[in-house]
């Protein structure tokens, strides 16, 4: 579960960063800009002190809350209204040397959207880089994106969501070494009536942790090794 922590850890601050540049200033004018809303992902209630027991609520509710903070720094990006050329809509953020120019392109009832970076920041120069890109439904229930290593063009991290019709809400996220190698993917569902299920492979295909909850928030864990043989498990109230 070690690479799960580091892996969620750049992830968090890759998703901090975004919201320190939506901060700053931008431009503003044209007609109305897109509107979008991004999923929320709960993970389980527990009461349990335990440690063992509630090993698996505590990595549940740690993958919803990165799930979580990754999309409320994409959020800003949007907020008021940009500056319109046809159907496109764009959002430019300046500090210091640094430029953020976020875009959004309409397309049928979705946006095609993606980050810019230019300037410096933290000491790492870019020049016309594509931090992020992806697609999105105007109401907010499908998308993806794509994060990329800086300054490079391989992707770091691929999150994808999609809410069903009866309310179920499912979420990918696929975390990357620096060369594009799947090394990680998170798999969250939320139904309807608050129950769930999280599991975590390694390798894109090895399963090593599947958590599930019910309604109440009740549930249990099963953690394997590289091999898939389990090697622990527990559950809680």
């Amino acid at each position: 579960m070690l690479n799960f922590l580091k892996s969620a850890g750049v992830l968090a601050v890759a998703a901090l960063l975004l919201a320190g540049c939506s901060k700053s200033s931008s431009t503003s004018s044209g007609g109305t800009a897109p509107t979008l809303a991004a999923p929320t992902f709960t993970g389980p209630s527990s009461t349990s002190a335990s440690a063992d027991t509630s090993f698996g609520a505590t990595y549940a509710n740690s993958v919803a809350g990165l799930f979580n903070a990754t999309s409320a720094a994409y959020l800003g990006f949007y907020s008021g209204n940009g500056t319109q050329s046809g159907n496109t809509w764009t959002w430019t953020y300046s500090q210091g040397g640094f430029t953020a120019t976020w875009s959004a392109t309409a397309s049928g009832s979705s946006y095609d959207w993606k980050l810019v970076y230019n300037g410096t920041l933290e000491g790492v120069n870019y020049s016309n880089w594509t931090a992020l890109s992806g697609t999105e439904t105007t109401d907010g229930k499908t998308g993806n994106w794509a994060i990329y290593y800086p300054p490079t063009t391989v992707v770091a991290y691929q999150v994808t969501w999609s809410t069903a019709s009866n309310g179920t809400l499912t979420g990918t996220i696929v975390a990357n070494d620096s060369t594009g190698a799947e090394q990680l993917k998170y798999e969250f569902t939320n139904n309807s009536d608050k129950s769930g299920e999280l599991k975590i492979y390694t390798g894109g295909t090895v399963l090593t942790l599947d958590v599930t909850w019910t309604s109440t928030g009740s549930g249990q864990w099963i953690e394997y090794d590289d091999q898939g043989v389990e090697i622990g498990a527990g559950s809680w109230t």
